[in-house]
């Protein structure tokens, strides 16, 4: 090794394309990582599913800003549905259970208004990742 030329990358037996391909590799696996544990559009909520005991299923799409009031056995649920999520703003009860649940976007979230006997669920293009997926 004579010249000063230790510890260069042709001292190790690689080369410049060598680098360019573990470029490549380490991109490809990171676009991977993304592509896969990022949601796209087609993920997102686009539909909030009402049951409510001894009434037909309502779906509403969530699609823009609007105000649902839902009578029920002990009084009204007021459900506030905005572009992809729904939230129930105000329902009868001491625990505020239905309210606790917040914001609702993702596919298979809900809220329950024990009083009145309702589900909020959330509909979407695709279930999200959970443990059962992976």
């Amino acid at each position: 090794m004579a010249g000063g030329r230790h510890g260069t990358v042709t001292d190790l037996g690689l080369r410049w394309g060598d680098g360019v391909i573990a470029l490549a590799a380490t991109g490809l696996v990171a676009m991977a990582f993304i592509l896969a544990w990022s949601p796209g559009e087609d993920d997102n909520a686009r539909t909030l599913v009402i049951t409510q005991a001894g009434e037909p299923t309502r779906h509403e799409a969530l699609d823009g800003p609007r105000l649902l009031e839902l009578q029920g056995p002990a009084g009204t649920t007021r459900v506030e549905l905005e572009a992809g999520r729904a939230r129930c703003a105000e329902s009868p009860g001491t625990r505020n259970i239905c309210e606790g649940a917040g914001w609702l976007s993702a596919h298979g979230d809900m809220a329950i208004s024990l009083p009145n006997r309702l589900t909020l669920r959330v509909e979407g293009a695709e279930p999200a990742w959970d443990s059962i997926h992976y």
